[in-house]
């Protein structure tokens, strides 16, 4: 994937936008594709007292709706606070879900694919907010 660069961003923000939206409907085709993957996570949970898909569900939910804010408004509000939400937002800082996900590499490829592009979103996300959001000058 390509990222996206100070030296790109600044040029264009509605390229940046339209490729932050593309990440996004990207994700939202994959994650059709991890419909087997999350069927037997959901059973190998079944004798856990954590939840895999639940944080993933809420980390794909507060991502997808930050990139939403993005690509459908041209001055975000709350730009800091999305920028806070969405730094403090890091999947691997929850100790059983990187246990689980670095554990086993190879199994579930779909859906730790799945996890790095969502991941990848939020850190575009943020780039994108830094390098465009201004305070407006009322």
């Amino acid at each position: 994937m390509q990222n996206l660069t100070a030296s790109n961003i600044p040029k264009n923000p509605h390229t940046a936008k339209n490729y932050i939206g593309k990440v996004l409907k990207d994700l939202l085709c994959e994650y059709k594709n991890t419909r087997e993957e999350r069927r037997q996570i959901g059973q190998w949970e079944e004798s856990k007292n954590f939840s895999i898909l639940g944080e993933i569900e809420i980390f794909t939910t507060d991502i997808e709706g930050c990139a939403s804010q993005v690509i459908n408004n041209d001055e975000l509000e709350n730009y800091q606070d999305i920028i806070k939400k969405l730094t403090k937002l890091n999947i691997f800082n929850i100790s059983y879900f990187a246990d689980w996900y670095f554990s086993e590499e190879s199994q579930f490829p779909q859906i730790k694919l799945y996890i790095e592009k969502l991941n990848y979103l939020r850190l575009l996300i943020i780039e994108y907010i830094s390098l465009h959001s201004i305070p407006s000058k009322n």
